[in-house]
């Protein structure tokens, strides 16, 4: 019951942030046009990020704590959403630099720019690291490399939502400034919302990586067939719990 709570909590903050944004863009922002310099090719950029890390990302995070599956099939699944999320990640960056270039605007000048980059950053490296250290389709690392690199995995997936939260948060306020609805209007308050919205995701994001245990298979003999169906079945069983 409290893996399923706890999938209904994130669940919901997730999808009300995706709903907010889309809320915004449609409402106060001009919708989205991926045209030459059209200001509305702007609003791809939080939108595919807040899909990128909000959603894929926030999944993978959580998959090895929600997931009644062997640890196998969730490593799997867990490496294809990073994947997933480095590419809807990469089309919204493209969307922002198009947009400041076409418009004569800086890049990377700010706060907001300085976080996205070092959260982007992780989640390539995470990307990359997990198949090449952690994937078993073909020979990976040693088990003393994934035991040694383990921890810093765990922390680094960590840091990604903790930065990616607060690269959101300032995006929201940046575009509060340049925006400046009137005080107390709808449209202020559908910014402010969006940004609780992005506190209650990383809230509920941190709360189930520390709070809820790890989720077995239900089938506990599926799980250990499935181990043994491998090559090196007892190696792989000690250094592929990477997480």
């Amino acid at each position: 019951m409290k893996h399923l709570l706890s999938l209904i909590a994130f669940e919901i903050s997730a999808l009300l942030t995706l709903a907010l944004v889309i809320y915004w863009i449609e409402q106060y922002a001009g919708g989205m046009k991926w045209e030459y310099k059209n200001r509305s090719k702007f609003n791809y950029h939080p939108l595919l990020m807040i899909i990128a890390f909000v959603i894929v990302m926030g999944h993978s995070v959580i998959t090895f704590r929600i997931l009644p599956l062997a640890h196998r099939t969730k490593k799997y699944i867990h490496g294809t959403l990073n994947l997933v999320a480095a590419i809807f990640a990469t089309v919204g960056l493209v969307a922002v630099i198009q947009f400041h270039n076409e418009f004569n605007i800086p890049n990377f000048y700010s706060l907001h720019s300085w976080l996205g980059l070092v959260t982007l950053g992780i989640l390539y490296l995470q990307v990359l690291a997990g198949f090449g250290i952690f994937q078993d389709l073909f020979e990976g690392a040693r088990r003393e490399i994934r035991a040694a690199y383990k921890p810093w995995h765990v922390v680094a997936g960590i840091c990604m939502v903790t930065f990616a939260a607060c690269t959101m948060t300032t995006g929201v306020q940046e575009k509060y400034g340049f925006t400046n609805p009137e005080k107390f209007s709808s449209h202020a308050y559908a910014f402010n919302f969006l940004g609780l919205s992005i506190f209650l995701w990383v809230a509920t994001v941190i709360w189930i990586l520390i709070a809820v245990e790890k989720r077995e298979p239900e089938d506990a003999n599926y799980s250990e067939i499935e181990r043994e169906g491998t090559t090196n079945a007892g190696e792989e069983e000690e250094g592929d719990k990477e997480h």
